[in-house]
């Protein structure tokens, strides 16, 4: 009876480890009878209108037949988007699945139901994927369909307008800066840059002071030779030496002509109070020629 007892023992403990190794899919598992086997689910099966669905798919490959890496999904939903999707690989002995949840939505026009409620189902979607070997190979399985329903009445969806109630015309407009009162700084800025630019072109283009009219001795004379000479030394900005030189030489004319008076004032202008200044010998050289054009 113990030999019974113990074999039977041995035997329950043998059929509790192969029945641990088929769940977990330990080495001794049976690879999948096909390459690719998919169960696709969308849930929940009915929804409102504007209501998110979830996709998923379960995929179970063969790695000896199906390159595991490779495996892309090429889901088409019609109006309805992907917002969001997720992608889990799992290993499992002989054999590998792949879990796919994609997130739908749509709110578009071409996702509302024309009725209570309408059938939906998307098209076949398609697994693409490479062999070992590298040769291409696709693998198409059908979704579920679920049923959308409309959340308006017969009478909303007759006239979908007549429930809006919000206001639709545009809100006065508003500025920071009144329109009449910024026209009125523009055009007084704009009068203000005209009259700064005319005082521009006044002070640019204004006539200089007309020369005094010369009445001295015609050329050759040598008080107009001297008087001249001074002119064009303070006019031309000559050195100061040159200035006084000038001046020394009006002082010897103007005393040959017996102008003492004029002499000391053109002598007092050469050599005293620093160097004579163009001014001071242009205002002299005028001196002069006022009282020798006098009778």
């Amino acid at each position: 009876m113990k030999r019974w007892a113990v074999a039977a023992g041995l035997l329950a403990a043998a059929a509790a480890v192969a029945v641990v190794l088929l769940v977990r899919g330990g080495p001794g598992t049976p690879p999948p009878r096909t390459p690719i086997a998919v169960e696709a689910s969308l849930s929940p099966p009915a929804v409102h209108f504007g209501d998110t669905v979830t996709a998923r798919a379960v995929v179970v490959l063969d790695p000896a037949r199906v390159d595991v890496a490779s495996v892309r999904l090429v889901p088409r939903f019609l109006s309805y988007r992907v917002a969001s999707g997720a992608r889990h690989v799992e290993r499992d002995g002989q054999s590998a699945t792949l879990s796919y949840a994609l997130q739908l939505e749509c709110l578009g026009a071409g996702c509302a139901p024309g009725r209570a409620q309408v059938p939906l189902r998307f098209p076949p979607a398609i697994l693409r994927y490479r062999t070992p070997a590298g040769a291409a190979g696709r693998y198409a399985f059908p979704w579920p369909g679920i049923t959308v329903a409309s959340r308006l009445d017969d009478a909303d969806r007759a006239n979908p307008y007549a429930s809006l109630r919000a206001d639709t015309a545009p809100p006065p407009p508003s500025y920071d800066v009144s329109p009449d009162a910024l026209e009125d700084g523009l055009i007084a800025g704009a009068a203000l840059l005209v009259l700064a630019a005319g005082a521009l072109l006044w002070l640019a283009f204004r006539r200089r002071r007309p020369e005094p009219v010369h009445a001295v001795e015609p050329a050759g004379n040598p008080l107009g030779e001297a008087v001249r000479l001074v002119r064009e030394i303070a006019a031309d900005g000559h050195r100061p030496e040159l200035r006084r030189l000038a001046l020394q030489r009006l002082v010897t004319e103007l005393r040959a002509t017996g102008r003492t008076e004029l002499a000391e004032s053109a002598g007092r202008l050469a050599w005293s109070g620093g160097p004579p200044s163009p001014a001071g010998a242009g205002d002299l050289a005028d001196r002069v020629e006022r009282e020798v054009a006098e009778p």
